[in-house]
């Protein structure tokens, strides 16, 4: 049985992860042993850029050291990216996948900010500046098809896809 460590308590970020190594390898989640725990990203609650790398690969290396003999840790972590001037929110996940000792990264699609409010977010947090647009929940934002499950779920199968890449 695939043993999976998750480094989050985020319903939304376990179940994309859960439907991910589901799918990417062909099993049932019955087939598949998933731990959770909450750990932090060392990083601001709303990472910029790098940040939101540094992040996922704090809360990966943290995860490593509470749980042993796992095939793979997942961690995740949402940031905020530029370039060319526009602003994407996006998921990250890095997987350490233990048999081949190496790290596998992945990345959701973004979407998008307007540049004139990021100074706003930049204050506070891509949330707090979502819920003073009147947006409760990401659903709202984006349609049912793009929640932050499936944002996590497609980073998680890249990442796990680029592992293919590594290890031929």
């Amino acid at each position: 049985m695939l043993k999976v460590a998750i480094a989050t308590t985020s319903l939304e970020k376990i179940d994309g992860i859960k439907k991910a190594f589901s799918r990417f390898f062909n099993l049932k989640e019955s087939e598949i042993e998933f731990y959770s725990m909450s750990i932090s990203s060392g990083v601001p609650s709303q990472p910029f850029e790098d940040e939101t790398y540094q992040g996922a690969l704090n809360r990966l290396n943290n995860i490593r050291k509470k749980f042993s003999e796992m095939d793979f840790y997942v961690s995740c972590e949402a940031g905020i990216e530029s370039s060319f001037g526009q602003y994407f929110n996006v998921q990250i996940v890095c997987i350490y996948e233990n048999k081949s000792k190496k790290f596998f990264w992945g990345k959701s699609a973004g979407w998008s900010i307007p540049s004139e409010d990021i100074e706003i977010i930049k204050r506070n947090t891509l949330d707090t500046y979502l819920r003073g647009k009147g947006i409760t929940c990401i659903e709202e934002l984006l349609g049912t098809s793009n929640s932050r499950s499936s944002a996590v779920a497609q980073a998680t199968e890249l990442a796990l896809a680029s592992g293919k890449l590594r290890n031929s």
